[in-house]
């Protein structure tokens, strides 16, 4: 039913789901640049072209909305909301009376920035688990906020700058959303803002949020920015700032030493080892390939009944 070689490839098509090589029609899941690779043609949902357009430049491509399926080389194809950042895309692909269903990053947890992610029926399940590890569970996530938000307000209080770092585009927003709810003040790094706009073209408010410029005045409020910005000259002179790294891998005690901040806290957009473990049970898939993730949790998914394997490349499989 597929090939795996660099990215996957429907048998007898020309057609390749997040290919990390060119390839002359290829389904992009989501617009975050460790899927992205220029092909002659991409399918993606609409926002994830917008978001594209704005990182990469334009790209031949073909705007397809969730549910709404297509016909390819001999495949139907739909699109599904994964729940990651606004709109991910999971990919059903129905050829030769099977089903597979290609799940892209995802989460299944809340996200005030992202369409919810919806469960289908599949015989073969290709997902990611990058958290697949027992020991990234993360806490609730109305625990997690508050943590932030009484980070943000004590490092007022005291007379200093919170400096939150996430990645610029799903994370970022995110965050800027959370805090922006909960009556905060904020600027954020003008990478960020470009990519606000296209949130806001999806109806998603986030108040009055102003650039980040060198003159900016900081005092009373939170500045979000990408942790590429951590080293830049404009950061690192800063004096009384607080900093805060937002990361699912801020499950490691170890993070925050490594990225050089004051706190970390593991607000992530990836599911935890037990929401990669309820989307297997709720799909429950035939035939389960793991990918972007520890090739153990193939191994915890057989032991619980499942028939798994970690994707291996240069193999065929003719499926079911």
């Amino acid at each position: 039913m597929f090939t795996y070689d660099k990215g996957i490839r429907i048998t007898g098509s020309s057609l390749t789901l997040d290919a990390h090589v060119h390839s002359e029609a290829c389904c992009i899941t989501h617009a975050h640049m460790d899927h992205l690779r220029s092909h002659r043609h991409i399918f993606a949902t609409p926002t994830t072209i917008d978001f594209i357009k704005r990182r990469l430049g334009k790209m031949r491509s073909t705007p397809v909305n969730f549910h709404e399926p297509f016909e390819f080389e001999g495949s139907r194809i739909t699109f599904l909301p994964a729940g990651h950042i606004l709109g991910s895309a999971q990919v059903l692909v129905e050829r030769d009376g099977k089903r597979l269903l290609y799940s892209g990053d995802f989460k299944t947890g809340v996200s005030v920035t992202a369409e919810p992610l919806t469960y289908a029926s599949c015989d073969v399940l290709i997902m990611e688990c990058t958290f697949g590890n027992p020991r990234y569970r993360f806490p609730p996530r109305e625990e997690i906020v508050q943590r932030l938000c009484a980070w943000a307000a004590q490092t007022l209080d005291e007379g200093n700058v919170p400096v939150v770092f996430g990645y610029m585009l799903g994370k970022a927003q995110e965050v800027v959303k959370i805090l922006a709810d909960n009556g905060f003040a904020l600027c954020a790094h003008g990478s960020i803002m470009r990519l606000l706009e296209i949130y806001k073209k999806a109806e998603i408010e986030f108040g009055n949020v102003e650039q980040f410029r060198a003159t900016t005045p900081l005092a009373g409020r939170v500045l979000i920015l990408p942790p590429n910005a951590r080293k830049t000259r404009q950061v690192e002179k800063i004096a009384n700032k607080k900093t805060m790294y937002l990361s699912g891998w801020a499950i490691d005690p170890g993070l925050r030493f490594r990225f050089g901040v004051d706190e970390a806290l593991p607000l992530s957009d990836h599911c935890d080892f037990d929401g990669l473990v309820e989307y297997v049970r709720r799909i429950e898939p035939r035939k389960i390939f793991t990918t972007h993730g520890p090739p153990e949790f193939a191994i915890y998914l057989r032991a619980i009944g499942f028939e798994a394997e970690a994707l291996q490349p240069q193999k065929q499989w003719k499926l079911l």
